[in-house]
């Protein structure tokens, strides 16, 4: 898994008043997280146990089944796709893959893969499994090894993916574009492994992305333009994949592109554009402080990428 490295966003400044805001917030989570992951700090012995006791923490923790998975039973895809939302909700919450909710969780995922190593989910929903697993150090489990192996042996001629649950047709065709969308969601979970950045079939799904990203290149809605924009944050399935532009520059930093990238500009403009009057990116009144260490992380990403 990728070793991550503290935060340092001196190429832009415009953020000063956001790293301020986040590490004297109230919220144990979000001071835990910005101080210890972004930061590389320890927090004090008050502030771990104020997380630890935290009632959204422990709540979440009392809606988890006894067969790891959450939500209800009622169709087993539904109830799949609940528990990787919760998974990066426990994410948010300072749990990682060696507490005992993130290890039941992975367990229940793994019993629900199908003998191609999928889940009974689309593809960019497999993906964001992936990744998420990995957020939490996931990388020696057969969930992880399964889905990357998917993955791997359906990357289209292009170095993209397609879905062909989704788009049965241009499936059928090797000719026909991969999906601009779902091959983001690979990348991002592709490239939290450090060796699948040096791939050259993934380098050449991200020139893919930079090519066709915002681009309506067959019938799918993943291609809308605004979809792509939208900066909403949350963990229901309706939410999960509802802001594409740090993920896309967390991939794309990652695989080397910079500020001096058009493409890494032009999201840095809509990023500075959008970032709130409270120090904040998100939908509604307040924005998100979670999606807000998730730009962070992005930005990191790329200014890394540029002084490489």
């Amino acid at each position: 898994m990728r070793k991550r490295q503290p935060i340092s966003l001196g190429l832009f400044p415009w953020i000063t008043e956001t790293v301020f805001q986040l590490a004297t917030h109230a919220n144990p989570a979000v001071v835990v997280q910005f101080r210890e992951e972004l930061l590389s700090e320890k927090v004090k012995p008050e502030v771990r146990e104020a997380l630890e006791t935290w009632g959204p923490r422990i709540e979440l923790l009392r809606s988890q089944r006894p067969d790891g998975g959450f939500g209800t039973a009622r169709a087993p895809a539904e109830t799949v796709f609940l528990t990787a939302g919760r998974l990066l909700e426990l994410h948010d919450h300072g749990l990682r893959g060696d507490s005992p909710a993130v290890k039941s969780a992975a367990a229940f995922l793994e019993k629900n893969q199908r003998s191609d190593g999928s889940l009974p989910l689309h593809y960019h929903h497999n993906a964001f499994v992936l990744w998420v697993a990995l957020l939490h150090g996931l990388s020696k489990r057969p969930l992880v090894k399964r889905l990357v192996g998917f993955f791997e042996e359906r990357r289209r001629r292009d170095s993209g993916w397609l879905d062909p649950e989704l788009e049965p047709e241009l499936a059928k065709k090797d000719s026909s574009p991969s999906c601009p969308w779902t091959t983001l969601h690979v990348l991002l979970g592709l490239t939290e492994l450090r060796e699948q950045c040096q791939d050259i079939a993934v380098r050449r799904g991200a020139l893919f992305l930079l090519q066709n990203m915002f681009k309506r290149s067959h019938n799918s809605f993943f291609g809308h333009p605004d979809h792509w924009r939208e900066l909403d944050y949350g963990y229901e399935p309706t939410a999960c994949f509802k802001w594409a532009v740090p993920k896309v520059l967390l991939t794309l930093g990652r695989l080397g592109c910079g500020p001096e990238t058009k493409e890494v500009a032009d999201l840095l403009l809509f990023l500075r554009k959008t970032l709130r009057g409270n120090a904040r990116w998100g939908a509604g009144v307040e924005g998100d402080d979670f999606l807000t260490l998730r730009v962070l992380r992005s930005l990191h990403a790329v200014q890394c990428a540029s002084e490489a």
